[in-house]
């Protein structure tokens, strides 16, 4: 009695195409920010951290690498990271360029292969915006390709939540994305 159950904080999901660990903590969220998300979770105490899975159609593609190198293929994800609407005349504050409000660096890029032999494009960013909301954006993203499907993990954290420790959390999922 009283014994801790789930040390790690994450809870096994398995699905037929593919498997993760949840953080024990989010919770299925029917939101969709994007075309073709299958699944959503989001942190039930910050909304601002969620997770979302989407499945995509890449026609004659067994490979992650056949879209591309990690570089090419992530300029061709940039829907996720958003982009500036607002355009007119601003003073350097914050550090943005003039006439800019938002900035986006890369921070890690790498890949990994899984015991059955499938690549899988892991990369870290962080988005800034001018109103200094959470101070940023953490954006985690894992993307490989299996049966003509590409599947993206894309995980984003509020800055402030990532050094009080859901940074664990966010590339615990991040990494532990596995296809079937």
């Amino acid at each position: 009695f009283g014994k801790v159950t789930n040390s790690k904080g994450f809870i096994p999901t398995k699905r037929d195409e593919y498997s993760f660990l949840l953080p024990s903590k989010w919770l299925y969220s029917t939101e969709r920010d994007f075309d073709n998300i299958v699944e959503r979770y989001q942190d039930n105490f910050d909304a601002v951290n969620f997770a979302a899975i989407i499945k995509k159609k890449v026609d004659g593609k067994t490979s992650v690498d056949q879209l591309g190198s990690p570089e090419e293929f992530l300029k061709s994800c940039d829907f996720l990271f958003g982009k500036q609407a607002w355009t007119g005349e601003t003073k350097s504050e914050g550090g943005f360029k003039p006439g800019s409000v938002s900035a986006l660096s890369l921070l890690d890029i790498d890949e990994r292969t899984d015991k059955k032999g499938t690549k899988y494009y892991n990369y870290e960013l962080l988005s800034r915006t001018a109103d200094g909301d959470e101070g940023g954006r953490h954006k985690l993203v894992s993307a490989a390709v299996k049966n003509g499907q590409l599947y993206i993990v894309f995980i984003q954290v509020g800055d402030k939540r990532w050094f009080k420790g859901t940074d664990k959390e966010a590339l615990g999922l991040r990494d532990s994305f596995t296809l079937a």
